[in-house]
């Protein structure tokens, strides 16, 4: 592999950008106007083949392309990712401020430094790195950048994915002000200290890392309309709470460990009447959530790991959609007509057994509207003590449900207690969690009640091995239900929003496994039923 340094021209100096990788042939390839250009083949001359000759012709003025208006050029190279975009400038002359025109802005640890990805960095390919002068030398090259970009057009996107605390607030305030001129649309600031990579702080060092104060008034834009539509912030506090009035173009706000109270998220509430989407993820800060703003738009809601809370009172006619993971707090339901779905994952020790007991009992009374539910149980759900009459679900058309464990001397028994309280379901979707060595014990007497669905149509199993209890699952929804078209069996591992194998072997040794449940299957499978394995 070679490597070709490549200079950053900013204001009077150049500031080097780190060592880019160049393998064999590089080439900036533009795709736009429904014509693709090759600006260069490779930056260095006495490499240059046939292609390299015919790229530099196009560079040196002989091409069609440097004849192009600026306004053209700007909207291919915005095409470009920032990185790609600012090697243009050493092009030529002309082209040293044409990459200006990039408006989607993205800060991190590869793109301003050269850091290669976490995994590389933290299996010991690359030298430990000072953080303080590292972050020194990151909030150099953006100040700079941002500099030469204040110059330019509308921005529409600024990120910063890079560990930086209070100490460099001052910079941070000035990138960000630059940003909301330009009429910024999407902010994401997260300066969470895992994005140092292989960053090592200096344990010698006397000043405390300290976390960044984001004081919201660097929204007010003197003599005009603050234009932010979505913002992101992680890992730092929030202070100074802007004006009533100042965000309302605020669509999105997502939260994760920032240090915020109760009473400082009602009042950024208040100022976003157009706010749609709200997540909070480990804001430990907050005690008692209320959502009852007369003036609240809110669609979607998602809190998770705020282990401080106590109570959750919602009022929100407009909310779709409700997302909540950690320990059981008190919930309120107070106006939520139109909330549909809902998702529960109940983790912490404490309150998993009463979590999904709520989720299971009281739900249908709270929201009798809900037309689709998931709900993560870690653990195991032959403990559960369900009423043998409990409430239905009446309007519930799709449950997913994750079952962690799924021992294999599971009674089944809530397996019944679903299907009797979801009478309208079509759609019935188990995540389960055998062990990775099940006993196998002696077959064990299962008595389940007779419970026949007439509405649910599809069945998706994931994490199904051919284990005997599994095979004892199947057995008994094949035989209930009696409306089904379609079973979806999958031997990967869904938790959550998401499908994982631990490992090849493990998906070698499913795969075998499941042959011989699936010749099971293609026996006793009614020829109405479509069988799929994913």
């Amino acid at each position: 592999m070679k490597k070709q340094q490549v200079g950053w021209q900013f204001g009077k100096g150049t500031v080097r950008s780190g060592f880019v990788p160049i393998h064999g042939f590089e080439r900036v390839v533009i795709l736009g106007c429904g014509f693709r250009g090759f600006f260069t083949d490779n930056l260095k001359g006495n490499r240059m083949g046939r292609r390299g000759c015919k790229a530099a012709k196009l560079v040196g003025g002989e091409g069609w392309l440097v004849e192009l208006p600026d306004d053209i050029l700007s909207t291919i190279i915005s095409l470009l990712p920032l990185k790609e975009a600012v090697r243009t400038g050493i092009l030529s002359k002309r082209w040293r401020s044409i990459w200006t025109c990039h408006s989607e802005l993205w800060f991190d640890a590869a793109s301003v430094l050269g850091i290669g990805d976490c995994s590389a960095s933290m299996s010991g390919n690359q030298p430990e790195l000072n953080s303080q002068m590292q972050s020194s030398k990151f909030v150099e090259q953006v100040d700079q950048f941002m500099y030469r970009r204040s110059q330019g057009p509308k921005i529409n996107s600024f990120s910063i994915h890079f560990p930086l605390g209070k100490e460099f607030m001052s910079h941070i305030d000035q990138w960000i002000t630059c940003a909301v001129t330009k009429g910024v649309e999407n902010i994401d600031l997260d300066l969470s200290e895992y994005f140092s990579f292989n960053l090592k702080r200096d344990d010698t060092s006397s000043t405390a890392f300290q976390i960044y104060e984001f004081p919201c008034r660097l929204f007010s834009v003197p003599g005009g309309r603050c234009t932010l539509k979505h913002l992101r912030l992680a890992s730092c506090h929030l202070s100074a709470l802007p004006s009533s009035n100042t965000l309302t173009s605020l669509i999105t706000v997502d939260l994760q460990r920032v240090n915020i109270s109760d009473q400082q998220l009602q009042d950024l509430l208040s100022t976003c009447s157009h706010l749609e989407r709200l997540s909070l993820c480990v804001c430990n800060g907050l005690v008692n959530l209320s959502f009852s703003a007369l003036n609240l738009q809110l669609k979607f809601l998602s809190i998770k790991n705020c282990f401080r809370l106590e109570t959750i009172e919602i009022h929100a006619a407009d909310l779709v959609t409700f997302k909540y993971g950690g320990h059981l707090p008190s919930f309120s339901f107070k106006n939520v007509p139109k909330l549909a779905k809902a998702s529960l994952e109940f983790f912490i020790k404490s309150s998993r057994t009463e979590g999904v007991m709520y989720a299971l009992t009281r739900f249908p009374q709270d929201l009798p509207q809900l037309e689709t539910l998931k709900l993560l149980s870690v653990l195991t759900l032959k403990k559960l003590q369900l009423p043998e009459n409990g409430p239905t679900f009446t309007n519930i058309k799709q449950f997913e449900l994750t079952v962690f464990p799924f021992d294999d001397d599971d009674d089944l028994s809530w397996i019944g207690y679903i299907l009797k309280a979801f009478p309208l379901l079509q759609k019935l979707e188990l995540n389960l969690f055998s062990p990775s060595f099940t006993k196998q014990p002696k077959e064990i007497e299962r008595f389940l009640p007779e419970c026949p669905h007439r509405h649910l149509s599809i069945l998706q199993i994931n994490g199904f091995y051919g284990n005997r209890h599994e095979v004892d699952l199947l057995k008994y929804l094949l035989h209930n239900l009696v409306a089904l078209e379609l079973l979806v069996v999958a031997p990967s591992k869904k938790g959550g929003e998401y499908i994982s194998w631990r490992s090849q072997a493990e998906h070698l040794w499913c795969r075998a496994r499941l042959q011989g449940a699936y010749e099971w299957l293609l026996a006793v499978l009614p020829r109405t039923v479509r069988l799929e394995i994913w």
